[in-house]
């Protein structure tokens, strides 16, 4: 997931607000990561291009880089808040449990979760976020345990062994 920097800025400008130096170097921080960063690593990162940078302006930025629609907050390795380039207006994340990295996804039918939560809980419902957790298939291939939680169970929310189906679903509809 790239970020054009130039367009961030386009879409701040809309917003009332500039492309920064500041912001510039927080967008670059979390444009150059291998995989999810924190705001401490974006913070760290971004110091070296603008040694002035403060905790709360890398704060500020990246909530603002989030409504814009160029960042994507997840809760990344080791479960920690974490931030990522957003590819799509609208999409979602899987984090590898063992090393981390992140690939978003934008197929996602929520219909029927949402018309349920909303029939039992009395909300309107208006928005979802959804992060699903494994390992990506360079962690998988790597013959390493099972970091993603041990054996399966018949808890009905453990969905290991259920991904290579969702796999082939995706694939006879024309994803991958």
């Amino acid at each position: 997931m790239a970020l054009d920097i130039e367009e961030m800025g386009r879409r701040l400008t809309a917003r009332g607000l500039r492309l920064t130096r500041q912001r510039r170097a927080v967008l670059q921080a979390v444009a150059e990561a291998d995989s999810s960063v924190s705001p401490l690593q974006v913070f760290d990162a971004a110091r070296v291009r603008c040694p002035e940078l403060g905790h709360t302006t890398v704060y500020r930025t990246l909530d603002v880089l989030g409504e814009v629609g160029a960042l994507r907050r997840v809760h990344g390795h080791e479960r920690c808040e974490a931030f990522v380039p957003a590819g799509a207006a609208h999409g979602h994340t899987v984090v590898c449990a063992r090393c981390g990295r992140v690939t978003e996804f934008t197929d996602c039918d929520m219909k029927a979760v949402a018309e349920a939560a909303s029939r039992q809980t009395g909300y309107r419902i208006t928005d979802h976020f959804l992060q699903l957790g494994g390992l990506c298939a360079t962690c998988a291939a790597s013959g390493a345990a099972d970091d993603a939680g041990g054996p399966p169970t018949n808890d009905p929310h453990d969905v290991r062994g259920q991904a290579s189906g969702a796999r082939e679903r995706g694939a006879r509809k024309g994803g991958s």
